[in-house]
């Protein structure tokens, strides 16, 4: 039999469970079909729709959930998994042939309960020996009997088939014929008086024809399943390659992370061992200090106790001698005791300033800090009194202009102020001259004296501490002159050749800083050229000032103000572009003593004076067409000081 099925052969086909309900966990009892293909016993079917809601016209499969819409009879009437009960039933006839290889099965012909030898397949019995030899002698119907022996259905060389498969379906309207036309359009199996009562005028067809047609419809969407499958497992196995890929650049993104962290916990460990480094340093600062104050208090202390003490024995002299000595020796040592006692009387006692008495400190932005000493202080205090100006709109009036003098067709490129309201110019040919200004409004030009300095051969910029003195940045080294012009000492700033300083200032403790626009870097250093420390400064040009310990510089074509701390912490960085034309770029830069900002703008045909707050906020323009305005600088009288190319000109406030 061509679809003959053995209990080996569906045993190894079906797992056990395909023929267990999946809610009793038993085997299938009238198995049931729900529209989401899954079958259940129809005893557990009704169960579960009492537990779910018995009125309800739908069922929730147990399995995935979907709804099975309910007809008539309810649970009753859905379709009978006849290919369930069918493998439900040979197996479990193998497994009773199997298990009688141990025990015996008795013969269903007869009630003598004797050992059957055979079945027979049209009977659905097992036969003892007399009970075959009896089919063998009945009628012609019994005869033909297909009866095979136990043996035969052990060995598998004869399969047992359920009738079950053979059963033809009964009409529900009419029981006693069988179902044997299928209606195209109610898509239902019906019997002949249903297509006469009540399918006449319907699409009908016969069985096999409607089985074929359903076959052909069935495969077709069978292979649009395994296309959609195939699709479907390709995208599982790209996914997976993309999971994989995700998998990887995770695991390089966290390395990457992880590095990051590593490279700023460095920093961190750097940044806290400057700062121990900071500490200690202030910490041996502030111990030296202490210790110098106190030697000084303790020498002094020391001193006047002496000279009390020399004192008390001299005043025990004289009132010794005034107690016992007669009026001729008293008028006889008058001048010696009028004297020794002036002596006594002229001494005074040895004091210490106040100010070795005080001694603070400053908080830094993203460093430690700074010592404050009194002197710094009574500097802030006698500076706090000064009017602020910072966020006044000021107006500004040339005062005098010079030009066309000894210095020639070259143009004047730096200009710095010393205390006695003289102002010294530098020009492309390296030369130093000196300017006097009086205070007097509209004098007349004012005649520049060339200054007697040998030696400058590639000098970029000049300025001025507060002392008077002259530092020349002469590339690459930076040089210090007294007043008379003498050379103190010089350094080299820059650390290796490649770093060439492009801009210089000194501010009023006489601290220097050096820029240099390759490294987009400050150095910071002491009067007499010992580094402190060097700072980041990106886009730093040509100019820069210095202000209650911040640096302050213009970026030329990039158009910024910037402002950093004397341990490179931003204060501020101002894009210019919205205050100047276009074509136009901020050159010079310098401070008045209130730390207002001023920034000279060049440009064609004329440039500008622009005054900022000192938080780096525009005020407004303070002076229009001021020619090629390249360095400016304040005048100890409070002017301002422009050099403008071929001339210098100077504004006083009014």
């Amino acid at each position: 039999m061509a679809s003959s099925v053995t209990a080996q052969s569906v045993l190894e086909k079906i797992s056990v469970d395909h023929l267990e309900c999946s809610i009793c966990t038993n085997r299938f009892r009238q198995p049931k079909l729900l529209d989401c293909l899954h079958s259940f016993c129809l005893q557990c079917l009704q169960e579960l729709r009492q537990s779910q809601d018995p009125s309800a016209t739908k069922l929730t499969c147990p399995l995935c959930r979907c709804e099975t819409m309910l007809k008539g009879s309810g649970v009753a009437d859905l379709p009978n998994n006849f290919a369930f009960s069918a493998m439900v039933e040979e197996v479990t006839m193998q497994e009773k042939l199997l298990e009688g290889q141990g025990s015996e099965i008795k013969c269903q012909a007869c009630d003598e309960e004797n050992q059957a030898i055979s079945r027979c397949m049209n009977c659905d019995h097992f036969l003892c020996q007399e009970c075959h030899k009896a089919h063998g002698r009945m009628n012609l119907m019994m005869k033909s009997h297909k009866i095979y022996t136990l043996a035969q259905l052990r060995s598998g060389e004869i399969a047992y088939k359920s009738k079950l498969r053979e059963e033809v379906p009964k009409c529900g309207e009419h029981p006693d014929q069988n179902l044997n036309v299928y209606c195209n359009t109610c898509e239902q199996v019906i019997c002949t008086t249903c297509s006469v009562l009540d399918h006449a005028k319907h699409s009908l067809t016969g069985l096999p024809e409607a089985a074929e047609k359903c076959k052909k419809k069935v495969t077709e969407m069978v292979q649009k399943s395994e296309r959609r499958k195939t699709e479907m497992s390709t995208t599982i196995e790209e996914m997976c390659k993309s999971l994989n890929e995700l998998d990887t650049v995770f695991a390089k993104t966290q390395k990457k992370i992880s590095k990051k962290a590593q490279q700023e916990i460095t920093k961190l460990k750097q940044e806290v061992a400057k700062i121990q480094q900071e500490e200690q340093k202030l910490m041996k600062e502030t111990d030296r200090i202490h210790k110098d104050r106190v030697r000084t208090f303790e020498a002094a202390q020391a001193t006047n106790r002496k000279e009390v003490t020399q004192t008390e024995h001299k005043l025990e002299e004289v009132n010794q001698l005034m107690n016992q000595a007669s009026c001729y020796e008293i008028l006889e040592l008058q001048q010696k005791l009028l004297h020794n006692l002036s002596e006594l009387t002229g001494k005074q006692p040895q004091q210490v300033p106040d100010k070795l008495t005080f001694m603070d400190f400053e908080e830094g932005e993203r460093s430690l800090g700074r010592l404050i000493l009194e002197e710094e202080q009574k500097a802030a205090a006698k500076q706090s009194r000064r009017p602020a100006r910072s966020c006044v709109k000021e107006k500004w009036e040339l005062k005098t202009e010079f030009k066309n003098f000894i210095l020639g067709n070259t143009q004047i490129r730096h200009v710095s102020a010393l205390s006695d309201n003289n102002i010294v110019l530098t020009n492309l040919n390296n030369t130093l001259f000196t300017v006097s200004l009086t205070n007097s409004q509209h004098t007349p030009s004012p005649i520049p004296q060339r200054l007697q300095i040998n030696g400058l051969t590639n000098l970029r910029c000049i300025a001025v501490s507060k002392d008077d003195k002259l530092l020349a940045l002469d590339i690459p080294v930076v040089k210090v002159f007294n007043k008379q012009h003498q050379l103190l000492h010089q350094f080299t700033p820059g650390r290796g050749s490649d770093s060439i300083p492009t801009c210089l200032a000194v501010d009023d403790s006489n601290l220097i800083a050096v820029g240099y626009e390759g490294k987009k870097e400050i150095s910071l250093h002491n009067p007499d050229g010992s580094l402190i420390r060097r700072l980041p400064a990106p886009l730093i040009h040509y100019h820069l000032t210095m202000h209650n310990h911040r640096l302050i510089y213009t970026t030329g074509l990039n158009k910024r103000l910037v402002c950093v701390d004397f341990y490179g912490a931003s204060v501020f960085s101002v894009d210019m572009t919205s205050n100047m034309q276009r074509g136009r770029c901020p050159t010079g830069v310098c401070c008045d003593s209130d730390g207002s900002i001023y920034v000279a703008v060049d440009g064609f045909p004329t440039g500008d004076i622009l005054h900022y707050s000192p938080d780096g906020k525009k005020i407004g323009c303070v002076i229009k067409g001021c020619g090629y305005p390249w360095s400016i600088t304040f005048t100890s009288g409070g002017d301002l000081v422009v050099a403008a190319g071929e001339s210098v000109q100077v504004y006083h406030r009014v």
